[in-house]
């Protein structure tokens, strides 16, 4: 019922609002764009976490349509670096690597 207020879906930005011709309604509704270190479509068909990243993104019916983030994972132990998509080093005294991964931990070793 359009003139009692109708609103966008979640995960989507815009408004519907009231005219006198028909279809008696109009839309701006919009789909959001996946935010920062997430990917997919948009945020209404569904965002996940870039490799590296940890967190979920759900859609949300209030600016900015979303709630949640994709947080970076710290660097594992016996690793340095400031997070794994920046880049993680063995320490001193260690071999191998850290590659960040979608899957918990989010990174693999080798």
């Amino acid at each position: 019922n359009v003139p009692s207020g109708c609103k966008c879906l979640s995960g989507f930005s815009g408004a519907v609002l009231a005219i006198q011709a028909t279809p008696f309604h109009t839309s701006t509704c919009a789909p959001v764009a996946c935010p920062s270190h997430s990917t997919g479509t948009d945020v209404a068909t569904g965002c996940s976490c870039d490799a590296g990243y940890s967190g979920s993104i759900t859609a949300s019916s209030t600016s900015p349509f979303y709630t949640g983030s994709c947080d970076a994972v710290a660097c594992p132990k016996n690793a340095k670096g400031v997070d794994v998509p920046s880049g993680c080093t063995c320490k001193d005294g260690f071999i191998g690597s850290v590659t960040a991964s979608t899957a918990a931990p989010f990174y693999t070793t080798s």
